[in-house]
């Protein structure tokens, strides 16, 4: 499994050759320009698509992550990558839709690495877990790490119930937590080392904690497994960068999925989150 995140963050367009100090003074000036701009305050924003890099200073990444300025769908890739140390530029869409004609599904997120270019997050964390060797030692590990990743899935989708433990969901999720406690081996779910399962189960597990601050107390295990995976140097210095996008009201699970409105931010978009400009390849 590789190591921490090492690679040093760096905003796209850089030089590195006197002969391309030209086309960087131009894209500094566009990012200087773009983040001059009133910040987004929600999805709805009409602007292009921004990016922030992470990768060693003289070796542009292969893989780029695109996805809405969200943490939704894109989050749990975001992790993986972050945890693993896998270089990578790191895409936030608007309210352009400037990704429908080249997106294999028309919708977001998408992966590109190297000549590959996929969709769904599921496709996507599956994939990058394979590459990082986090998806499970043996044929056993990897069905065990598929199946805790399931479960991941499957806290999120009932997180209304963490604020309101009588309800259908609340009653559903506490069971489901309940199972992940008896589950949990303290810092890892499967196997000795960290997986999938891990940081899918991260994801949840600390969302929930987040926007409902207490509620993992009745799961010790589970609230020491939290602490302890955020602590790791990687995802504690994810968790304060501009990479790191605030929530909305769509994502924390208080109300009802209120459409595009419901995409406003809950704090302040970070300015390097949007400071720097993004075309698609070819563009």
């Amino acid at each position: 499994v590789l190591g921490p995140n090492t690679y040093m963050l760096r905003r796209v367009g850089i030089a590195a050759s006197v002969a391309a100090a030209g086309a960087a003074t131009l894209q500094r000036r566009a990012a200087e320009s773009h983040a001059a701009a009133p910040a987004p305050e929600s999805l709805a924003a009409q602007r292009p698509p921004s990016v922030v890099r992470v990768a060693p200073l003289d070796d542009p990444p292969d893989v780029t992550l695109e996805y809405f300025a969200l943490r939704g769908l894109g989050e749990l890739p975001r992790l993986i990558l972050e945890l693993t140390g896998i270089p990578y530029d790191s895409v936030y869409h608007f309210g352009t839709g400037v990704y429908k004609p080249y997106a294999p599904f028309g919708q977001l997120p998408v992966l590109r690495d190297g000549p590959l270019l996929i969709c769904e997050s599921g496709a996507i964390a599956r994939h990058l877990a394979r590459k990082a060797c986090i998806d499970g030692g043996d044929a056993a590990d990897k069905a065990r790490v598929d199946m805790f990743f399931e479960l991941a899935k499957d806290l999120t989708s009932k997180k209304s119930g963490i604020h309101d433990p009588a309800s259908a969901d609340g009653k559903r999720l506490a069971a489901m937590l309940a199972t992940a406690e008896a589950n949990c081996g303290g810092a890892h779910f499967v196997g000795s080392s960290t997986t999938l399962a891990d940081v899918a189960l991260f994801h949840a597990l600390h969302t929930f904690d987040e926007v409902a601050p207490g509620s993992l107390e009745p799961y010790p295990k589970l609230k020491a497994f939290v602490k302890k995976f955020a602590a790791q140097p990687a995802i504690a210095e994810y968790l304060h960068s501009d990479r790191r996008v605030p929530l909305t009201a769509n994502e924390d699970g208080k109300q009802p999925h209120s459409g595009l409105p419901g995409y406003k931010f809950k704090e302040p978009l970070r300015p390097g989150t949007y400071a720097t400009p993004w075309s698609p390849p070819g563009a």
